[in-house]
């Protein structure tokens, strides 16, 4: 087992003991394990997956949104610090439907480059949202 901390600007979102942490990093996705090599890198916006045991199937998996941060692996302890870190049962498809349809109609209105890279950060952080999402229900449909 590996023990987990995943920390973000608003505060604890896990720490416990896992098997498995499947990470998105700025080199692609790696999966961390017990006795992992120690790393630090950054980590992209994207999915991070957590099997609690060995044995537990992909239904089982907890999956977090997450924005931006720090990944460190060091003697079985996997720190996480990111901006932002959503848990896949708190997330509210209509309501990220929305925010990206919103965003989608401010990227159309932006009439200087700081208004269009904020409705492009928008947009990113809703489709991340949604992939959580829908990884989840094509998950506990197996």
């Amino acid at each position: 087992m590996i023990h987990l901390k995943l920390v973000s600007q608003t505060g604890l979102k896990f720490n416990d003991d896992v098997y498995e942490v499947v990470i998105p990093t700025s080199d692609g996705q790696i999966a961390v394990l017990n006795d992992h090599m120690p790393i630090v890198t950054s980590i992209q916006s994207g999915v991070l997956s957590i099997r609690r045991n060995a044995k537990d199937p992909d239904s089982n998996l907890e999956m977090f949104a997450t924005y931006g941060g720090v990944v460190e692996v060091k003697n079985n302890q996997l720190n996480i610090l990111v901006d932002e870190a959503d848990h896949a049962d708190s997330i509210d498809q209509a309501e990220v439907e929305l925010a990206y349809d919103k965003a989608l109609e401010m990227k159309k209105n932006a009439h200087d480059e700081i208004s269009l890279n904020h409705a492009q950060q928008l947009i990113d952080r809703s489709q991340i949202r949604l992939q959580v999402v829908n990884l989840r229900k094509h998950v506990t449909k197996k």
